[in-house]
């Protein structure tokens, strides 16, 4: 017994049909994995950076909020910005002032006398970055606090993430 031409036209067809969905849900899932590994990759980055900001806050004195990129103390003193700044300016436990901001769509430190450097990967693409400096001058004995607001965009087209962080840091110490 054999097969006729028909039988093995029908089988091939329903084979090729077969073969297009698998690929078509591989070529799915591998395109989903490469977006999860970018927004994996923005989240990291983006988290590492506002924790480094975070980190050296916490233990700071004299915050000050500038009120451009440009608005950067030589020597920290203490200034509120409650409707927000794209810089922030301090002085660290070490005694060295430290300066952050957005410049070139990265995060950047600066730290005392040194150039500024970026803390964020080539990969992210910083939109927006803003921190919010409440209780830096001695007024009401409680703990200065910052807030930091922090949007991040990498990929492009379908594997285009986009990350919206902020976070909240109050000062260790009390000031006298």
């Amino acid at each position: 017994m054999g097969f006729t031409l028909l039988e093995m036209i029908v089988a091939m067809g329903v084979f090729i049909i077969a073969v297009l969905f698998s690929v078509g849900s591989l070529l799915s899932l591998t395109n989903a994995q490469k977006k999860a590994l970018v927004l994996q990759s923005t989240q990291d980055n983006l988290r590492f950076a506002l924790e480094t900001i975070a980190r050296d806050i916490r233990t700071g004195d004299f915050y000050y909020c500038g009120s451009s990129i440009s608005d950067v103390p030589p020597i920290p003193s203490r200034k509120d910005c409650s409707f927000g700044g794209p810089s922030l300016t301090f002085q660290n436990v070490s005694g060295n002032t430290i300066t952050y901001q957005m410049k070139d769509s990265r995060i950047q430190k600066k730290d005392g006398v040194l150039n500024f450097e970026p803390i964020t990967s080539l990969d992210i693409t910083v939109e927006y970055l803003t921190f919010y400096v409440i209780g830096s001058p001695d007024t009401d004995n409680l703990h200065p606090r910052v807030t930091i607001v922090a949007k991040g965009v990498s990929g492009s087209g379908s594997r285009r993430s986009d990350l919206n962080l902020q976070t909240t840091v109050s000062q260790r110490t009390i000031q006298r």
